[in-house]
Parts: C-alpha cells; structure tokens; sequence
C-alpha cells in the first residue's frame, strides 16, 4: 500500500522539485540581470561626474565635439547633462547661477524676463556671437590665446542659452558649429587648442574677471587631459568632421 503510495506520488514530486530548481534558477538570473544593470548605471553616473567622453552624448559627433571645446568650465559647472540628447534644461539653482552670467556675457540686460530674452536673442546672436570675448583686446594679450578663450566661451554660454529656453535648437546647432569650424581653423589638435585656452584664461583673469570656473587653468593640466584615454579632449578626434551649418549671420 505505501510503496504503491509512493509510486503514485513520486512522479509529482519530482515535477515539484523542477519547479523549485526552475524558480531558484529565473530568481537567480533576475537578481544577476538587475546586479549588471545597477553597475552598468553606477558606471554610467561615475563617468557623467568625471566628465568622461562618455557623456558627451548628443546623438551627433559633429555636436559632441563643438560641446567639448567648453569642457573645462562646462563640466565644473555643469556635471553630467551639458552634452545629453535628452536634454531637460536647467534647475532652478542652476537657472539662478547661469542666468546673470549668460545674460551679461551676450551684452543683454539682466532684468529682461524670459519672454524678452528668446525674442531678441536669435538676432543679436546671429551679429556678435563671433566678436564675444574679442572686442575689446589688452596690450599684450596673445591673439591666438584669445581666440581659443573666446571658442571655449562661446561653446559653453551658447549651449547654456539653450539649456534656459532662450533659442531654439537649429539656431544653437548652427552657432556652435560655426564656432567648432572656427576652432579647427586656428588650432591643429586638442593640446594646441588647449595650451593657448589655459594662456587666453590667465589673460582675462589678470583683468580681475571672474566666471564660473573661477581659477586659472595650468598647460600642465591641459597635458593630463589630453594624455587621458577618456578626457574628451584625447578621446575625440582634433580632425571630427563637422557637419554643413547654414550661414548664422544670415
């Protein structure tokens, strides 16, 4: 009688002891899923707060590397998000640092509402955004060094104008690949571009200026950055092939 018992049920518990190895087993697969899917995240948020190439993602390398020219001041300021495809704007902190700064940059008055700003912007743009940080040069300043200023500066307040809702995306991409053109033009890679920036920064703070980055930047570190396999600087080709951008001052 038992061992008949037995019989009957050992069928059903073999089917039951699959199933418990079946679930141990989709458990164990779900729990290593989410384990490399965290890491994969926490890798991904590391490399936004060090500012790695891999944040650098705009869904276009033309635009990645226009961004790049700005990566001193924009990834002190900005960490993660200045060079996102999804693009959110700025914060309410953030809105409250960068828009006197943006606003006095471009030579507009800082008591002007949004509305104001995005409707005289586009023009203004469009006229001086080639002439910013050049206009009114010291004696002594080294010309290529302020041209290297003006490129990076022009990179980042251009992008933060858009990150504050005052233009729209075609005008911005056209202004910072103009401006990208312009720095391939005077500079054959990222060290020279970079060695005559740190130069063109020491000259605009010796005028008792001040910015967001607010300190000098040494040739030394530029020589880390451009040593670093991740930097943007090393791993972004001098050479990116920039995209046609319609003539801005049109």
């Amino acid at each position: 009688m038992i061992k008949s018992i037995i019989i009957v049920l050992l069928p059903f518990g073999l089917i039951y002891g699959l199933m418990r190895i079946h679930w141990l087993l989709g458990s164990l697969a779900l729990l290593g899923m989410f384990w490399v899917i965290r890491k994969n995240w926490r890798e991904v948020k590391e490399a936004r707060r060090r500012g790695d190439v891999s944040s650098y993602s705009t869904g276009s390398e033309a635009l990645n590397w226009a961004l790049a020219l700005a990566h001193p001041m924009a990834f002190h300021s900005i960490q993660g998000g200045f060079a996102d495809s999804q693009l959110s704007g700025a914060d309410e902190a953030l809105t409250a640092q960068l828009r006197p700064m943006v606003l006095h940059h471009l030579g507009m008055r800082t008591d002007l509402d949004d509305a104001s700003i995005a409707r005289q912007l586009p023009d203004l743009l469009r006229q001086r955004w080639f002439m910013q940080d050049l206009q009114k040069p010291q004696p002594g300043d080294e010309p290529r060094a302020a041209m290297a200023f003006a490129c990076a500066r022009t990179a980042f307040y251009v992008r933060c104008a858009f990150m504050l809702g005052w233009l729209q995306e075609e005008l911005q991409q056209q202004v910072l690949l103009l401006n990208a053109s312009r720095a391939q033009q005077c500079f054959g890679s990222w060290l020279e571009f970079g060695t005559a920036y740190a130069q063109g920064r020491l000259q605009w703070l010796a005028q008792g200026r001040a910015d967001m980055l607010g300190k000098a930047v040494s040739a030394e570190e530029v020589a880390q950055w451009v040593s670093q396999p991740e930097h943007p600087w090393q791993a972004l080709a001098w050479e990116q092939p920039l995209l046609p951008a319609p003539d801005a001052a049109r």
